[in-house]
């Protein structure tokens, strides 16, 4: 009897464990530090040649920022990186990759540093596809973080920079910044293939070269390319004061050029842009925090059970059920033999007044005549068990009323309200999501405004000059006119004094 009862507590113990265990287990997680920098170093500068104090200036930023990985675009060769990270010692930084591409015309290098442990590394140009090429390529690595891999790409895709035809240029380097994206994309999506372990995130840093703040890039999908293939924009929310990476110098204005995307991994707050002369970009800092795999039982299938903080609400009337079946146990007792109870016959029941069955004490009924005592004593016994045990039967019968009539409602509300929470919460959602379409329609009809404005002003410039021009052509058809017309009038006093000339030479 002890023994049950023990074993039940244990039970009932491992059940308050396991319930708690999965009820408080907050969701640890993994956060590092990234920041990219473009550093703005001509193509085939060599830094030591060039400015060898402006290396080591530039170690003095990034051991302020401390970030875990750096990523860095526009760099001479790896000779520099491997100078830079041997300069943010006493931090161990490791230059996992930086590319080689050759025949670059207006872009340098890329090339990510890390403290963490280094799994994999690789260069890639992009791919050229007909009569797009865009030049230069991407640098990646699969970083460890904790328990998890986290694949990095350092990109600089096609900037703006015009030569002869400035509005061709710019939708032909649009183009390749799409092209380029796309691939991007297509990269990160086939990223496991290349490793041993899955890519708990990805992340997309570097220089982008496009602003939606302007009006020429209004139409450019590079970032939303990125965006739709899963990838959080690290400036969502930001304002545009507060996300210039690139700041004006006389001949451009202030823009964003510089983006850290990711996917699988937030941003648990703002990115950094710290103020440096070191370079025309500025550098952006991100810290990246990596959610950490749900507890898993082994040789169980996992199931999608909601939010964490539902078990305790949906454990609580189990656990007081299983409670009360164990209290409820130490009440029946299991069969025994006649023999084995106490003489006068009757089971100990500590509660017999508190539920009624006092009364049922041993029948005292007159004895036949020649009937055995004994046989009379074993027959009464077993009436007195019977009575005893239709007396368990009725009040197991009323505690699974009262526990159906009980329990059931409540878990029926529990299981409303949980419903009503998660519509609640996908409406919220929804909402936020029309809110956010809402946003962005009435951003693009301001571009789409400041565009109309600004070819309505170039139409009324170009009817202007036509207008001039117009004015001219005909001023000078004028002109014309009358040239012809004093020509003519010379003419004929030509022709009518050429006779009297010839009379007059005849007579002489």
């Amino acid at each position: 009897m002890r023994t049950r009862r023990r074993q039940s507590v244990q039970t009932m113990r491992r059940l308050i464990a396991l319930l708690l265990f999965l009820a408080s287990a907050a969701i640890h997680a993994e956060a590092f530090r990234l920041t990219t920098w473009n550093l703005d170093f001509r193509p085939q500068e060599s830094a030591w040649s060039a400015d060898g104090e402006r290396v080591a200036r530039i170690a003095s930023v990034l051991s302020s920022l401390d970030a875990d990985v750096i990523v860095l675009q526009a760099v001479p060769d790896r000779q520099t990186c491997e100078a830079l990270a041997a300069l943010l010692a006493p931090s161990r930084y490791q230059v996992a990759t930086c590319s080689t591409f050759a025949e670059i015309t207006n872009l340098s290098q890329v090339a990510i540093l890390s403290r963490r442990p280094v799994v994999l590394a690789w260069t890639e140009p992009w791919k050229a596809e007909g009569a797009m090429a865009p030049t230069g390529g991407l640098a990646g690595a699969a970083i460890r973080v904790g328990a998890e891999v986290v694949v990095v790409f350092s990109v600089q895709i096609e900037n703006n920079v015009a030569s002869g035809d400035s509005e061709r240029d710019i939708q032909i380097n649009i183009l390749e910044r799409e092209f380029a994206a796309s691939q991007l994309a297509e990269q990160a999506r086939s990223i496991d293939s290349r490793l041993t372990n899955h890519a708990a995130a990805v992340i997309i840093a570097g220089s982008l070269n496009t602003n939606p703040d302007e009006p020429q890039f209004v139409s450019e999908n590079t970032v939303r390319l990125l965006e739709e293939a899963g990838f959080q924009n690290a400036f969502n929310g930001t304002r545009f004061r507060d996300r210039i990476t690139r700041p004006a110098d006389g001949e451009v204005a202030d823009a964003t050029c510089d983006y850290v995307l990711a996917r699988g991994a937030k941003f648990p707050g703002k990115a950094a842009i710290l103020t440096s002369n070191l370079s025309g970009h500025l550098p952006v800092t991100c810290d990246l925090v990596l959610p950490s795999p749900a507890p898993i039982l082994e040789n169980r299938t996992p199931r999608r059970i909601g939010p964490l903080w539902l078990a305790p609400l949906i454990a609580a009337p189990l656990l007081l059920l299983v409670w009360w079946r164990i209290g409820s146990r130490s009440r029946y007792y299991s069969p025994a033999r006649l023999g084995d109870f106490p003489g006068d016959g009757h089971l100990a029941l500590p509660d017999e007044a508190e539920h009624g069955f006092a009364e049922l004490t041993e029948p005292t009924q007159s004895l036949p005549p020649n009937q055995d005592p004994a046989l009379d004593s074993t027959h009464t016994q077993i009436e007195f068990l019977r009575s005893r045990a239709d007396a368990a039967e009725q009040r197991a019968t009323r505690a699974v009323e009262v526990v159906r009539q009980g329990l059931v409602p409540h878990l029926a509300r529990l299981m409303k309200d949980v419903l009503f929470r998660r519509v609640v919460s996908q409406r919220a959602q929804l909402v936020q999501m029309q809110q956010a379409g809402a946003l962005r329609v009435a951003e693009i009809e301001q571009r789409l405004a400041a565009i109309q404005t600004q070819l309505q002003s170039r139409l009324s410039a170009y009817e202007q000059r036509i207008a001039e021009l117009e004015e001219e052509v005909s001023a000078k058809d004028q002109a014309n006119r009358e040239l012809l017309a004093a020509q003519m009038q010379m003419m004929k006093q030509v022709l009518e004094t050429s006779p009297a000339v010839e009379e007059e030479t005849q007579k002489t």
